[in-house]
């Protein structure tokens, strides 16, 4: 026969009743076949044939059904894939007749193969038709690699490259960390990434621990505390500053209010000096003239004594006038001494006055002295309040940019992939925070949030719509519910089971919706396959081995040593070392003779198949 179609692959939808499903490529065996059974969180299991279920048509062009035993349910989906064995089974011997139809079969054979191969190619992530890779190839060893990521160099090609790391929350004790976990550090709020494996010991601050030089400073989260305390506190030595100064001004106000005031003072008490000075020395004109007038009584009295021998009648009057005259120049006498006495004392009083006064002026000048000092002081202390205000404001903006710089490229913990950072602002690259939904790191790369940290999670999502007639747009829910959403270029659509080109059998454009070229039949099966983000799962390396923290399911672990010598054959061990149970739902096969070792015990369950071939 000819083969007209590339199909080799059909998926359907589970409802919980329907167990016949068809498939519409030809097989030789039907051994040919895989099943695979894909649940609604994305969980695959491969069938097996007799026991999940039975296949009918083989060898029909036209293919025929596969009918599970039990039905799958809704939300589950059913993918039968031809995979063809890869031998070559024609022998043609010389001289026999031509055997057109066994030349045929292993020609359709061949074709399958290469179907096969094909199938597989457009589920692996290629460079698309104009792009150029020099070389797909990289010379890391397996110990170097490990815990890596693939990534591309600065000349687009492929490398191995170092990830952020795993957050691993507060440091502790007796823990044991893996190279590029991320802890912080509790006493003072630092970010570090481990550069060792090892089991931690000591206490905090890392940066005095004994492990020290097994971790890397990423986020200093102590010196930025520490500008901030500077500026806080040369804030505060500003303000104390200006208050001091704006008291040295009032004190110097105070000073030259008082010299003033002494000033003023030292006027008034010389002004009163002066007046006594006067006074003292009227006072002694005074009695000068008191002197004089009683001197004139003497002459007067003198004169009426020799009056009194010219005139007895007048005598006797004579005579009392001048006793009179005399008791008078004594009392005037009297008050001129008293006088002077007053007048030295007073002068006395006046000299106090004016030594005063000078002292007064002296103390009045000096308070003025000291207000001018103080004054100038006061005008050096404000400058170096305001100095000090400018340094505290540049110190407090230094802090507050370094802190915004910081706010702007971790954004802390979040329950969903931010679209702004902290400030309201558009995100930066290389921003990151930390997903506590999924419990990972992420990266912002410019366009979308990626995982930073090994994680694990689906690489792709499938949508599976039903067309009705000359149906165009397909969006939203599908028939599992999913709602359609993806990255341009990151897409395959299939139209039942043939893959169709971007740009020209159908249009994305939106990341919401695929828009068929031409119009779909009803019942017709589109398929969207949408790539994500990659990141890696949980793993255990070859080399080193390593623990599980969760469960671990295997249907078998080998026993024996196997390897792979060509993609043809496989060349198995002759003998037997461990004790061996084929369970009850297995069939196994090994490639004879077989030798079980001595003290071994190989155990077929009742229901187990094994064939020695």
């Amino acid at each position: 026969m000819t083969v007209s179609s590339s199909t080799s692959k059909v998926s359907y939808n589970g409802d919980g009743s329907t167990t016949v499903f068809a498939y519409t490529f030809k097989t030789f065996d039907e051994d040919d076949l895989t099943v695979v059974l894909r649940s609604s969180t994305g969980t695959e299991t491969t069938q097996t044939i007799t026991t999940h279920y039975t296949v009918s048509g083989v060898g029909n062009a036209g293919g025929g059904n596969v009918t599970m035993l039990t039905a799958p349910a809704a939300g589950e989906t059913l993918t039968i894939l031809r995979e063809q064995p890869l031998t070559q089974g024609l022998d043609l011997v010389p001289n026999d007749p031509f055997p057109a139809q066994s030349l045929e079969d292993a020609l359709d054979k061949l074709t399958f193969m290469v179907q096969t191969h094909s199938e597989e190619l457009d589920r692996a992530i290629k460079a698309s038709k104009t792009n150029t890779i020099t070389s797909t190839e990289f010379t890391v060893n397996a110990t170097d690699r490990a815990n890596k990521v693939f990534a591309f160099d600065s000349s687009g090609e492929l490398s191995i490259a170092q990830e952020l790391g795993t957050y691993r929350g507060n440091w502790a004790a007796s823990t044991a960390y893996a190279q590029r976990d991320i802890i912080k550090d509790t006493s003072n709020n630092n970010i570090y990434i481990c550069l060792t494996a090892h089991t931690s010991s000591g206490s905090q601050p890392i940066s005095s621990n004994a492990d020290s030089a097994k971790w890397a400073l990423i986020v200093d989260a102590a010196a930025a505390a520490t500008s901030a305390s500077a500026a806080a506190s040369s804030a505060s030595a500003a303000s104390t500053s200006a208050t001091n100064a704006a008291n040295s001004a009032s004190a110097a106000a105070t000073s030259q209010s008082a010299a003033a005031t002494s000033e003023t003072n030292a006027a008034s008490s010389a002004s009163a000096a002066a007046t006594s000075a006067t006074n003292a020395a009227t006072s002694e004109t005074n009695a000068a003239t008191s002197e004089t007038n009683a001197a004139a009584s003497a002459t007067a009295a003198a004169a009426s004594a020799a009056a009194a021998l010219t005139s007895e009648n007048n005598a006797a009057t004579s005579e009392t006038n001048a006793a009179t005259s005399e008791t008078n120049a004594a009392a005037s006498a009297a008050t001129a001494s008293t006088a002077a006495t007053t007048a030295t004392t007073q002068a006395t009083a006046a000299a106090t006055s004016a030594t005063n006064a000078a002292t007064s002026e002296t103390n009045a000048a000096t308070s003025e002295t000291n207000a001018a000092t103080s004054e100038t002081n006061a005008a050096t202390s404000a400058s170096a309040a305001a100095a000090s205000q400018t340094a505290a404001a540049a110190s407090a903006a230094s802090a507050a940019s370094a802190y915004d710089s910081f706010d702007d490229r971790y954004l802390g913990p979040k329950t969903s992939d931010p679209t702004l950072d902290n400030d309201g602002n558009a995100l930066v690259s290389g921003a990151l925070y930390f997903n506590s939904t999924a419990n990972e790191m992420r990266v912002y790369d410019g366009a979308n949030w990626i995982a930073a940290s090994s994680a694990g999670g689906a690489s792709l999502l499938n949508y599976n719509y039903t067309a009705t007639s000359g149906q165009t747009t397909f969006s939203g829910a599908d028939d599992n519910a999913a709602t359609l959403s993806y990255t341009q270029q990151n897409l395959i659509v299939t139209l039942n089971g043939i893959v169709l080109e971007d740009g020209t059998d159908y249009t994305a454009s939106n990341g919401t919706s695929i828009v068929l070229a031409s119009g779909a039949s009803a019942g017709d099966e589109l398929n969207i396959v949408a790539f994500k983000s990659f990141t890696t799962a949980d793993m255990v390396p070859a080399s080193t081995g390593g623990t599980f923290s969760g469960n671990v399911t295997a249907t078998k672990f080998l026993t024996t040593a196997n390897k792979i010598e060509t993609s043809i054959f496989r060349v198995n061990a002759q003998s037997l070392t461990a004790d061996t149970t084929i369970d009850a739902t297995e069939n196994a096969s090994a490639t004879g003779p077989l030798t079980i070792a001595s003290g071994v015990t190989l155990t077929v369950t009742s229901g187990g198949n094994l064939s020695i071939v």
